[in-house]
This record gives C-alpha cells, structure tokens and sequence, in this order.
C-alpha cells in the first residue's frame, strides 16, 4: 500500500508542471504584476518546464513504442480539431452555452501592432515551443498519465499505462473538454489519443500526437490567422 507521503509526493510531481503553466494563463492578459502578455506565457513556459525537470524521475520510463501510430494520429488529430472547431462555430447555441460556462477566448495576435519586428519573431517562436514540446509533455503527463489511472485507482502508478475503465474514460473526457473552448473538437480528439494510449500502452507515444497535433496547428494558425485556436 502506498504511503501518504509517498501518494502525495507523485500526485504532485504529475499535476505541477500543468499547474505552473495554466495558474499564469489564467493572468496573463490582465497585466498582473506589470507582465505584458508575451512576458507571461514566457514565464509559464519557463516554470512548467523547471517543474517537469524537477519531477521527471517520477514518470514513466521514456520509450518511442508506437511513435509511427502516434505521428498518423496526429495528423489526423490537426484535421479533427480545425474541422470541428468550425463545425462548432457554425452552431450559435452551443457557442453561446460554452461561453456562458467557459468564458470566450480572445485569440492574441503577435503581429497586431504592425511588424513583424524581432521581437515578435521571437515571441512567436516561445510559442511554437510551448504548442510543441511543453504543451505536449505536460498535459500528456497530467491527463494521460495521472488522471486516467487516478480515476481507476487511488494508487494511480500501480494501474499499467493505456487501462481504461468506463468511468474514467467518460470523466477523463468531460475533464478535458472542460479545459477548452472547442468543446467538439476536444472530445473527438481526446477519443483519439485515449484509443492511441490503449493501443500503445506508452503515455511518450500520446506526448508524440499531441505535438504533432499542435505543431501543425501552429503552422495553421500562422497561415490562416486564426488566432483564437493559439
């Protein structure tokens, strides 16, 4: 039996480095502190990554089983999101109903002051980095790797990687739609990459998908000028 000190400590060492950035997000278009906008999603980055680095033991040993599977996904997860976050624009009351519970999204435009000048080149490329690498290994190890196996078991490390049970698939997904405005796009693509975890067994092969799905985003975001999606 785990020992509470010991749960505590590995709950923690899972939820921090997701707390250390999204805490910040909740701020960052406020001025808290005096951060402009670009200065506080540099910081969050830079915390939620000292957090994983300083709990990165705690974690499941890294393999690239199932990289290929999780590279297709992907793809297919970019597809999924842009395609049914337009399904859900297209459908003025349930945008109404998320922006009731959720608040709306105020997408954040680098390049909204004229330029580009180098520092929103720079800016921009923080936040690619963060779509692609910190996004990706933090959420992955929240989601997949802590909140999917605590659902199933107070005892969460002792639950194998890619087990799922009813329950903890349906509330991990309500969990995570909960986390973002494309409420539709979020449930599909949160499907996607549980199916992916079961198949592969490996929470590294799910941190794969995820940023190949937000690092295609980016390059679309970039293109389209689609802000809100940032």
């Amino acid at each position: 039996m785990q020992s509470e000190t010991g749960g505590t400590r590995s709950i923690i060492a899972y939820v921090a480095p997701l707390a250390c950035y999204m805490i910040p997000t909740m701020f960052e278009a406020s001025n808290l502190f005096g951060l402009s906008y670009e200065s506080a999603c540099t910081l969050k980055g830079v915390l939620a990554i000292g957090a994983f680095w300083v709990f990165h033991r705690h974690y499941p040993a890294y393999s690239t089983a199932g990289f290929r599977l999780a590279v297709i996904a992907g793809f297919l997860g970019m597809i999924v999101w842009v395609g049914l976050d337009r399904l859900q624009a297209s459908l003025p009351a349930l945008q109404r109903v998320v922006q009731m519970i959720q608040g709306s999204r105020v997408g954040y435009d680098p390049f909204a002051n004229g330029g580009p000048s180098a520092l929103q080149v720079a800016f921009v490329i923080v936040r690619l980095v963060e779509l692609t690498i910190i996004v990706p290994l933090i959420e992955e190890i929240f989601w997949r790797g802590f909140l999917s196996r605590f659902l199933i078991a107070e005892d969460f490390e002792k639950v194998e990687q890619g087990t799922y049970t009813l329950f903890s698939f349906f509330i991990g997904a309500v969990m995570f739609a909960s986390a973002h405005t494309e409420v539709i796009s979020a449930i599909v693509w949160c499907s996607i990459i549980n199916a992916l975890y079961v198949k592969t067994r490996n929470v590294w092969a799910c941190v794969m998908m995820h940023a190949v799905t937000n690092g295609l985003l980016g390059v679309y975001i970039l293109m389209t000028k689609e802000w809100h999606l940032w």
